[in-house]
Formats: C-alpha cells, sequence, structure tokens
C-alpha cells in the first residue's frame, strides 16, 4: 500500500496540496504557487478566480487613494 495521495489536477492547470499546518496552495504544471488558503474550496475558486484575471486582464480599481499616509497621534 502507498502512502501517496492522488493528486487531482483541477481545469488541467493546477493542483491543490495540503500543507503540514492545515493550509491549502495552489501549484501550477510548473511548479509557481498561486494561492495560499485557510480550506480546499476557497483554495480553488480563488485560483480560478486569479488565473481568469491573469488570462483576461484584471479590473481597474474603482477609485484610488492618493492622500497622505501620515497619521497624526
Amino acid at each position: 500500500m502507498s502512502d501517496q495521495k492522488e493528486i487531482i489536477w483541477y481545469d488541467d492547470a493546477f493542483k491543490v496540496l495540503e500543507t503540514r499546518f492545515g493550509l491549502f496552495v495552489s501549484e501550477m504544471k510548473d511548479g509557481r504557487r498561486v494561492i495560499t488558503a485557510p480550506d480546499l474550496d476557497s483554495c480553488v475558486l480563488s485560483t480560478r478566480f486569479h488565473l481568469k484575471g491573469e488570462q483576461e486582464g484584471f479590473p481597474e480599481p474603482i477609485h484610488i487613494l492618493d492622500g497622505p499616509m501620515a497619521v497624526d497621534l
């Protein structure tokens, strides 16, 4: 018997691995790690969203804040 788990490729583009800390990391076929998430479902959904953004381009932000970053205490 083998201790190796079956690798599931999502959309034939990436797989999801569980880390020793219980987090889930998506990894592309070329070994590039994309998303880290607390559970499997959110990792798969976030990775799909991110890859779609890489493919189609990310939307422009609604507004850009350009005020001073200093805070008076």
